[in-house]
């Protein structure tokens, strides 16, 4: 109810437990329903009529609703309402609460997978400096054989002067003893020589 002092273009609200019909006419018929207006649905006065319908405004639409099922007392939210209010609140903290456990979750697997990379990739970095350390150590071996190589080279070269050295020594001694035994040779026969011709100017 609302008292007839309610001016026009004020704000009215409608005040029934069900939808009420907002019609095209202050007439109930079955054809004339524009809408209907929930509880607590708020509108805007035109005119009351003292039939007992008020021309009413309700979302750029015009239209007639009965006028006892308007109230100009503005509606206070009961707790109900606001216990509503609050476990929808509560849901949708719940529905972000778990969308973020997802993504932490989702955060984790993509760190524990990082983590196993790094992991493996310290890993292959260890076995590469056991190689490095390890071809150092062939690097190393190889110049120990190649200085070792060119001192054998170096003693075989120095052999191979030596023995040169003796063949010609070898030659030359042989060739003076060959020489000396020629000149004994020669002075044996020519001593029997003068020998055999004294003995013939003796006879």
């Amino acid at each position: 109810m609302f008292s007839s002092g309610v001016m026009a273009n004020s704000t009215l609200y409608v005040d029934d437990k069900v939808k009420i019909p907002m019609r095209s006419d202050a007439s109930i018929t079955k054809g004339n329903i524009i809408t209907k207006l929930g509880i607590h649905t708020p509108v805007s006065l035109i005119k009351k009529q003292t039939n007992g319908w008020s021309h009413i405004k309700y979302q750029d639409k015009q239209g007639w609703i009965i006028s006892r099922y308007l109230t100009n007392t503005k509606p206070i939210q009961t707790s109900n309402g606001k216990l509503k209010q609050q476990k929808n609140k509560i849901t949708q903290l719940n529905k972000n609460n778990q969308a973020q456990q997802q993504t932490i979750a989702k955060l984790k697997q993509a760190l524990s997978q990082q983590q196993q990379s790094v992991a493996t990739l310290k890993a292959e970095s260890a076995q590469y400096d056991t190689q490095v350390l390890a071809l150092s150590k062939l690097r190393n071996k190889m110049n120990n054989l190649d200085q070792t190589n060119t001192d054998l080279i170096d003693q075989v070269k120095l052999l191979k002067s030596q023995s040169s050295a003796m063949h010609s020594t070898d030659f030359l001694t042989i060739i003076s003893t060959l020489m000396l035994f020629a000149g004994l040779a020669g002075g044996y026969f020519v001593s029997k020589a003068n020998e055999n011709r004294n003995n013939i100017y003796t006879i």
